[in-house]
């Protein structure tokens, strides 16, 4: 049981990961292509931006991992696979409500990043990058 908690836990951070990274650097080419050298001397600033982002696929990965590991194993969620289980219009509707359950939890989660005792030691790197890239 723990090695396959473990194992999706990873799972899911190297597919958070490799989504970022894919992501990021799209748009991090399309922006050399459009304005080159525009990054030219930012190199450590983005180094230590694709560490930290890493970091952080980490932080959503691992819980992720956890949570999919518990609905596959232990029906800790309600989400289904099989589209007869429920009439058709729920799929959007239920859609609907996990993004706005979601955005709600990202936003208060987020301002409460920004209180001062935990900006510094949580949340000040996010905000570090001067200009900000695409990492």
């Amino acid at each position: 049981m723990t090695l396959a908690i473990i194992l999706s836990a990873l799972a899911m951070t190297a597919i958070v990961a490799i989504r970022y990274v894919l992501t990021s650097g799209i748009f991090a080419w399309a922006t050399q292509r459009v304005r080159p050298g525009l990054y030219a001397l930012l190199r450590p600033q983005i180094r230590m931006e694709i560490g930290w982002s890493l970091a952080s696929a980490a932080i959503y990965g691992i819980p992720a991992g956890i949570i999919a590991w518990g609905w596959q194993q232990r029906g800790w969620t309600q989400i289904y696979t099989n589209w007869s289980d429920y009439p058709l219009w729920y799929a959007p509707l239920s859609l609907l409500i996990y993004l706005l359950l979601h955005d709600t939890w990202f936003y208060w989660t987020h301002r409460w990043m920004h209180a001062p005792r935990l900006f510094r030691i949580a949340h000040a790197v996010h905000h570090a990058s001067r200009p900000p890239t695409a990492w």
